[in-house]
């Protein structure tokens, strides 16, 4: 089970990633729908949510990093953003361009190496992929690099609620249920048992912020949802 830790690796993670790109292009063919039952639909407010607490994306540049399959893409799309979705499995960008949800700008690339230019695009976001990026640091200086001044970083991503009775209930489900039930319905376990161990292993979502700033974002929120079930960190790139 050493291999579904979450550790952070700035250094030599070519060899998880290559891991996690398997496990991602397996489950592909039954990917959005075991999003949707294992996370009883919330995953789909989670996401509308976001566009309550960033800036007005209408006319604008983002890019939607480890975008899967594009359900975040569509949405940023139908607020009126110019999109870029970039994931490192190109199997889910292929299907997120069939589904039609994909619609501008597919992009297969690595979320820690962005093929963008400085100050590029004034919203960025990641929805339930940072924990798959063991260069943690490498990938915030990317994202602080192709955002423009004022932008925002957005990250929606699955946490441990602080409340322990809450928390016992959300564990159990991880590591008993979750794994069997995605196991079944997609015929890869492993995959689903990597999921359960990388939430229960992932940096705190304070100590995301406080690693931001060090990154030199001015400003962190952070805004839980479903009593600490998941979160969404905006962090803002100064205006000069």
């Amino acid at each position: 089970m050493q291999e579904y830790t979450y550790k952070i690796n700035n250094d030599s993670p070519q060899e998880k990633k290559r891991f996690v790109r398997g496990l991602f292009d397996a489950i592909v063919p039954t990917y959005d729908l075991l999003n949707h039952v294992l996370s009883f639909g919330t995953d789909i407010v989670w996401r509308k949510n976001i566009f309550r607490h960033i800036q007005n994306v209408k006319g604008k540049a983002v890019v939607d990093l480890a975008c899967g399959t594009g359900d975040l893409s569509l949405l940023l799309d139908r607020h009126g953003a110019a999109v870029a979705s970039l994931d490192f499995s190109l199997a889910m960008l292929e299907k997120g361009v069939r589904k039609k949800a994909i619609r501008h700008f597919p992009v297969a690339g690595d979320a820690a190496c962005l093929p963008f230019a400085d100050n590029a695009f004034a919203v960025a976001t990641i929805a339930f992929g940072i924990r798959n990026i063991p260069d943690i640091n490498v990938f915030m200086g990317e994202a602080f690099r192709v955002l423009a001044p004022g932008g925002e970083l957005v990250i929606l991503e699955l946490t441990r609620p602080a409340n322990p009775l809450i928390r016992f209930g959300y564990t159990l489900y991880l590591t008993r249920l979750l794994p069997v039930i995605g196991g079944l319905l997609s015929g890869h376990r492993q995959a689903y048992q990597y999921l359960a161990r990388t939430i229960s292993t992932f940096i705190s979502p304070e100590n995301i912020r406080k690693m931001l700033l060090e990154h030199g974002f001015a400003s962190t929120r952070l805004i839980p949802q479903c009593f600490g079930v998941a979160a969404i960190i905006i962090a803002r790139k100064e205006t000069p």
